[in-house]
């Protein structure tokens, strides 16, 4: 059995504790510990009930970020909530810290759910460009309804155990020793004669078919004209719930799981993620969920950025004749709260959006690799991780030196050639020239 998970039996009731803190990030490895100790259990005629916990400040942060886009060693998450909503004795998750993405997938696959109080829950795989791949979909409508379900997986904010317990996602919150108390609730249910409680089978918060359907409408007229992927595959996603049966909603979520991690969305938001932890701490500093530029380095950094910015839009409008207003116009467009010069409003006519700002990511993009080139940062994501929290840019583009990857380094770099050749300002970088060879550009070479 792997070290990752923990398993003993006291008074017939199994205790199941994952073993990898801080995070518990399900991971392979902790997944085929699982795997292997609920077929023990489901084995074991003296194991009556179980109670799932872990140990540590956190139940679960949820999947290993790593594993995303890559082939997955089975059993995948997805499968391993199966078998346990699947288990024949009844399964009480007892949630201590937080429950996230994944790990929250893994409680709501339990039959019953209880929290220490400081606990919380939430399904934040939309900040990723994700929606839930392990049933976050289908299982959560049918305890607290669409509205509510739509509400956690878009906002990506997580509840505390109170607000859990209020809309039926908890069955109770321990005060005290939480497993302790969850065995106590444990042995309860056997000494009543309570079975399991598959959440696949509890339609009780869908029988109001009319407004289920109108919280999904609602929630689609909200959302209309956002440029984000992900949400709209959610919507789809808890639709789905309503209108097919368990397993093919099942299936349709696997689909949208597997769209969004392709698309180029996921991608760019999941690269932002982990330069932002990866980054030097004396660039940028993070404060409970934000990110800040530091003095002097990274301000300074961030102002060579801003610098090059405008320096390309300067040059489209007095070289090549670009409005201001068209160009701010682009860069809102691309998705900038504003543009270099300080306009916030998008939809200019009359100028080439895309080429404007394919120029002026460009521009950026040169001059952060420059900067990697001459260590005043380390490496092309510190970059990226600069201009999405300095300059505003796209986090749904993931940075410059990653839309630029995106778009194609050689073909970008054949334009940047021809643009040079007027302005110094689109010089081929030499961190470019050696990105272009390798198959992972820029995340190669810095």
């Amino acid at each position: 059995m792997s070290r990752t998970v923990r398993f003993r039996v006291l008074d017939s009731i199994a205790v199941v504790t994952l073993d990898q803190p801080p995070v518990n990030a399900l991971s392979a490895p902790i997944r085929a510990g699982l795997w292997e100790v609920f077929s023990r259990i489901n084995s074991n005629d003296d194991i009556k009930a179980t109670v799932l916990t872990a140990s540590g400040a956190m139940f679960s942060a949820g999947a290993d970020i790593r594993e995303l886009g890559a082939k997955l060693d089975e059993p995948s998450l997805a499968q391993l909530c199966n078998v346990i909503e699947r288990c024949d004795k009844p399964v009480v998750v007892a949630i201590n810290g937080r429950a996230l993405g994944g790990g929250a997938e893994l409680a709501l696959a339990g039959h019953y759910r209880l929290a220490a109080p400081d606990a919380r829950i939430g399904l934040p795989e939309v900040t990723l460009g994700l929606v839930p791949g392990a049933g976050g979909t289908q299982r959560l409508p049918r305890l607290v309804g669409a509205e509510l379900a739509l509400q956690l997986i878009i906002s990506t904010q997580s509840i505390d155990a109170r607000g859990a317990r209020r809309i039926g996602l908890l069955d109770g919150i321990v005060e005290g020793d939480l497993a302790s108390g969850a065995i106590t609730f444990a042995q309860s249910l056997v000494a009543r004669g309570e079975g399991p409680r598959p959440t696949r089978a509890r339609r009780g918060k869908m029988a109001d078919g009319r407004a289920y359907q109108a919280a999904v409408a609602k929630a689609r007229t909200a959302l209309a004209g956002n440029p984000l992927f992900a949400p709209h595959r959610a919507i789809d996603c808890i639709e789905a719930a309503a209108l097919l049966p368990f397993d093919a909603g099942m299936a349709f979520e696997a689909d949208a799981f597997a769209r969004c991690v392709a698309h180029i969305q996921s991608v760019a938001l999941r690269h932002v993620f982990v330069a932002e932890r990866k980054v030097d701490r004396a660039l940028i500093e993070r404060e409970g969920a934000a990110f800040n530029p530091v003095a002097p380095m990274g301000k300074a950094a961030v102002a060579r950025l801003r610098g090059a910015m405008l320096m390309a839009a300067n040059h489209l409008r007095d070289h090549d004749g670009v409005p201001e207003a068209a160009i701010d116009a682009a860069m809102v467009d691309y998705g900038f709260r504003k543009g270099p010069y300080g306009g916030r409003e998008g939809g200019q006519d009359g100028a080439d959006a895309s080429g404007i700002a394919r120029k002026i990511v460009a521009a950026l993009m040169r001059e952060g690799a420059v900067m990697v080139e001459q260590g005043a940062v380390e490496r092309a994501s510190d970059i990226d991780a600069l201009a999405v929290h300095g300059l505003g840019f796209p986090r749904r583009i993931g940075g410059p030196m990653r839309a630029a990857q995106t778009a194609g380094l050689l073909h970008l770099r054949n334009e940047m050639r021809a643009w040079s050749e007027v302005s110094e300002i689109w010089a081929v970088p030499d961190l470019m020239e050696r990105a272009v060879k390798l198959a992972d550009g820029f995340n190669a070479v810095a």
